[in-house]
């Protein structure tokens, strides 16, 4: 009998004492659930264990390695930058206040909706949020590398109502045409 997603016909009857000990994949109906209740096991219904489970290792894995040099710190790095010398201590307070909002919006209904529209569903919805959020950096965040802080703060001022922040400024107040930042 194969067992791999979640099914109707199949349960899992696992070591309700220790995780680590195997369990079986059976067929459910209310016999194969008492007697693995009377043998004080946990019965799970929502599929049983795939033998493709080191995927999910890997891919965790991966997340981690590219995640801690990549979106774990560049905004940090970006928030001791951005910010006019004067703001920066109240910006920061107020980025790290909406960072982790933002993790509680993302974690709170998470098991919801995957109980709700299915897991698939939910990372697509996920997906969709951080292809708008790369577009959202490309097309807002100023490239600040090599820039002098004192630069950076004359081009925010000078730029956050027009939005133009893919140019540079030769620092004098005007744009230079010859050094625009390519995308």
């Amino acid at each position: 009998m194969q067992c791999p997603k979640s099914s109707p016909e199949c349960g899992f009857c696992a070591s309700a004492d220790n995780k680590l000990l195997p369990g079986a994949c059976l067929i459910s109906n209310d016999t194969t659930e008492d007697q693995c209740h009377n043998e004080h096991r946990l019965w799970y219904t929502r599929g049983c264990p795939s033998k493709n489970g080191w995927l999910a290792l890997i891919g965790l894995g991966l997340y981690i390695l590219f995640f801690s040099p990549g979106m774990g710190t560049v905004p940090w790095v970006i928030n001791s930058e951005i910010y006019p010398l004067r703001y920066r201590g109240i910006c920061g307070g107020m980025a790290s206040t909406s960072n982790w909002v933002s993790n509680l919006i993302v974690a709170q209904p998470f098991l919801s909706l995957t109980e709700a529209i299915g897991i698939s569903s939910t990372f697509m919805i996920f997906i969709f949020i951080t292809v708008a959020a790369i577009v959202f950096v490309i097309v807002f965040v100023p490239e600040t590398k090599g820039l002098p802080i004192e630069e950076v703060e004359n081009m925010l001022e000078r730029r956050f109502l027009n939005f133009k922040f893919w140019q540079r400024s030769s620092g004098s107040g005007q744009v230079d045409a010859q050094k625009t930042i390519s995308l």
